[in-house]
């Protein structure tokens, strides 16, 4: 949601809108219950003459002493919000793709600048030139300590050769990590004609697992086919993976860093289906 960095912002400056319904909401639930005390204690006085002074049945006739027998903690409580903060500490992930605005919103909520911070720049779809150091010093952190993922326990090797040289041809310096094992399965290159004998093939030898079709939005899931886009497909693994045209994804960063994330969510198989 682009617009809540402005939204948290206006809110900071200008406050709660909801405070106010929340006050007058206490409020009303304050005055029916004093209605309804009043009423108890009226019960009880009713047809009974007894002067203010004449022990704790008398101080009933009081205002304070009726005030205090409501209970405000027993009344409907505004409910905190629990993303105000302040944080002690905040884990932030996919930190790649978080503007310099979103960055203040967390910051404002991290008064002791105490971050673990995970993120690829080789996923990030809008670029990301800088180096992390240089990155998190620009947003207001001092004190970084950076620790690089080098092995890929995930993706097997003959999958991350191609997703490789995918990416460094936008982000040459990019972290690229090794796989450690072999899935002994080549990456298939195909056409999208052969999409339901690929899928049915899998299928057919394999009675356990999830296969996902990413980029082609006409193709209807199944209890173990998820069909996806390449961006909602971040943060995902699946033992088969088949795309769909992939150089339709897009061009420049973007398209280069959908690429490489639809490949690399695959766990076991590759395929690559093109269009003639």
């Amino acid at each position: 949601m682009p617009a809540l960095p402005l939204l948290d912002a206006a809110r900071q400056r200008l406050g709660d809108p909801e405070a106010s319904r929340r006050t007058r909401r206490n409020k009303a639930s304050v005055a029916a219950e004093r209605e309804r005390m009043d009423g108890v204690i009226d019960s009880l006085l009713q047809n009974v003459v007894i002067d203010e002074s004449e022990g704790a049945m008398g101080m009933l006739h009081g205002q304070d002493v009726r005030d205090s027998l409501i209970d405000e903690s027993a009344l409907p409580a505004e409910e905190p919000d629990l993303l105000a903060g302040p944080f002690a500490h905040i884990v932030v992930d996919e930190a790649q793709e978080l503007t310099d605005a979103e960055w203040q919103m967390l910051l404002l909520r991290c008064p002791s600048r105490s971050f673990t911070i995970v993120g690829d720049r080789a996923q990030a779809r809008h670029g990301f030139t800088e180096s992390w150091q240089e990155r998190l010093r620009r947003i207001g952190l001092d004190r970084i300590d950076v620790a690089s993922l080098s092995i890929n326990y995930r993706t097997p090797e003959e999958v991350m050769a191609e997703a490789e040289l995918v990416i460094r041809t936008v982000l040459p310096d990019a972290n690229v990590p090794t796989s450690i094992r072999s899935g002994d399965v080549p990456v298939v290159h195909g056409s999208v004609s052969d999409l339901d004998s690929v899928l049915d093939a899998w299928l057919a030898a394999h009675g356990e697992g999830i296969a996902c079709v990413i980029g082609d939005p006409t193709f209807r899931a199944t209890s173990r086919v998820r069909s996806l886009s390449p961006e909602l497909s971040k943060g995902l693994e699946f033992d088969l993976v088949v795309l769909i045209d992939p150089e339709a994804f897009g061009t420049g960063v973007e398209g280069a860093v959908d690429r490489y994330v639809a490949m690399t969510r695959a766990t076991q198989q590759l395929v690559i289906l093109t269009s003639p």
